[in-house]
């Protein structure tokens, strides 16, 4: 630096890049896992739970300064790609389990005969589908099993099992619904547009008073007086 001339400031640049590398506090790392460690995430729950002191909304304004700052975000970003790439979560496979739930066959869940198939019998979409698989059967009391036992004093002791027998069997199954599937699918591939508001152009009901106002422009009252006189 040569005399005379001032020294450059740091850019904004430079520090937010330093800011995202700096190491945290226990903490705030506590504060991240926290976060991360229930869904859908609740930054004022982790606020408590990571052992700061502030309550109602000056916690809630806290989490969310915390939330903001580039330390923060950075450590949020590597827990997230860390469990990604740990067990293999993609957004093709995430993708390609919802599209399971989204489109299985119920029918396929039966044999031809009409019973139910086993769990171990299910295709891979069914079995992704399959939420609940219930066995109820029946029994009915039955003839008990007679046994003589030997006794030490020469008699002999008899002896009644009781028996039961199976009269019935119930198998239900339950199954994870479509229409979840799909709106998850629909907002994983971007495709969920906002309703449009009222009183906006593209509101179906902004439509129907514009077409009712450009109607009433047009019509012309009848003097119906007039044409009374005329035919006079």
């Amino acid at each position: 630096m040569t005399q005379g001339q001032k020294p450059r400031k740091a850019s904004r640049k430079g520090r937010a890049k330093n800011a995202a590398t700096q190491r945290l506090s226990m903490q705030q790392e506590r504060f991240v896992h926290e976060y991360l460690a229930e869904t859908p995430h609740n930054a004022t729950a982790a606020y408590a739970r990571a052992g700061y002191k502030a309550t109602g909304q000056a916690a809630r304004t806290a989490a969310a300064r915390l939330l903001k700052q580039p330390a923060i975000k950075a450590a949020i970003a590597e827990l997230r790609a860390r469990d990604a790439a740990k067990f293999e979560v993609t957004r093709e496979r995430v993708l390609e389990e919802y599209a399971k739930l989204a489109f299985f066959d119920p029918r396929k869940f039966y044999n031809e005969d009409g019973t139910l198939k086993l769990p171990t019998e299910l295709g891979d979409a069914e079995a992704a589908a399959l939420t609940g698989y219930d066995v109820e059967e029946e029994f009915i009391g039955d003839e008990p099993d007679v046994e003589m036992e030997d006794q030490a004093h020469g008699g002999k002791l008899k002896r009644q099992h009781a028996k039961t027998l199976a009269v019935g069997r119930t198998v239900k199954i339950k199954y994870q619904r479509k229409k979840d599937a799909l709106d998850s699918i629909v907002n994983l591939m971007g495709w969920k547009k906002e309703p449009a508001q009222l009183g906006t152009p593209e509101n179906p009901l902004t439509m129907v008073m514009r077409d009712l106002q450009g109607r009433a422009i047009g019509f012309t009252p009848v003097d119906h007086a007039s044409d009374e006189d005329d035919a006079e």
